[in-house]
């Protein structure tokens, strides 16, 4: 094979190689930028007879949201929200109740029920931390032992951050006592929301992958310029 032939090949080769470089960059750049827009949203039904902490009356264990499930991490902000309402009396003609209230934790331990209503505390729930509402705590949503409302009275929803160490997040109505609320049309839910941006690869192999991308096509370009000229 003549110089001039082996040079065409690698010339060529090379080209080949530039493009399909600056392609994988530009096309890994495009992804991750519509990945960190996918957010997280999702709903999910509560039981408003269901409870976290001890109340009067018996009630199901509230079931914990796992948030490596979800996808969220700690320092993530989510905003939750809830849809829908039930009775507190166990009328299902009259649901007009709405409040509900969270706390995160450690882990899923959920401890058994006193059987007495000791005020909203997170006795029931060893790993519970405080969350961060990123907006501030309006009047009466936080509460002094971690647990916060996502809605009460005249507001609904809570921007959080999700705290160092936190796994689980607990969601329930919020109420002293649980065995008498009726949810009859299953609307009662919460919706969970990422509002923070998503992880992307480090910024130095993305960078050096576009670069090397955008240097070899432009060398390539200008050789093959010199070549018209």
């Amino acid at each position: 094979m003549s110089a001039f032939l082996k040079n065409q090949k690698i010339s060529k080769l090379f080209t080949k190689l530039s493009i399909a470089t600056a392609k994988t960059a530009f096309s890994l750049v495009l992804l991750f930028k519509i990945d960190s827009a996918q957010a997280l949203a999702a709903k999910f039904n509560i039981d408003p007879s269901a409870s976290f902490i001890s109340s009067y009356t018996f009630s199901p264990d509230s079931v914990p949201f796992s948030l490596t499930d979800l996808g969220i991490n700690s320092g993530d902000t989510i905003k939750l929200e809830r849809f829908g309402s039930f009775s507190p009396f166990g009328d299902p003609t009259d649901e007009y109740f709405g409040s509900m209230w969270a706390t995160f934790s450690a882990d899923n331990r959920l401890l058994p029920s006193t059987g007495e209503y000791d005020g909203a505390t997170t006795d029931r729930v060893p790993g519970a931390i405080n969350a961060i509402l990123t907006n501030g705590c309006l009047p009466s949503q936080c509460l002094d032992n971690s647990i916060f409302y996502i809605s009460r009275g005249d507001f609904n929803g809570a921007v959080v951050q999700v705290p160092i160490d936190a796994k689980f997040i607990f969601i329930g109505a919020a109420d002293s006592s649980f065995a008498d609320n009726v949810d009859s049309n299953k609307d009662f839910a919460v919706g969970i929301n990422s509002v923070s941006t998503a992880s992307i690869p480090e910024p130095g192999f993305m960078s050096g992958l576009l670069a090397f991308g955008v240097y070899a096509t432009g060398l390539q370009f200008l050789r093959n310029r010199k070549k018209v000229l």
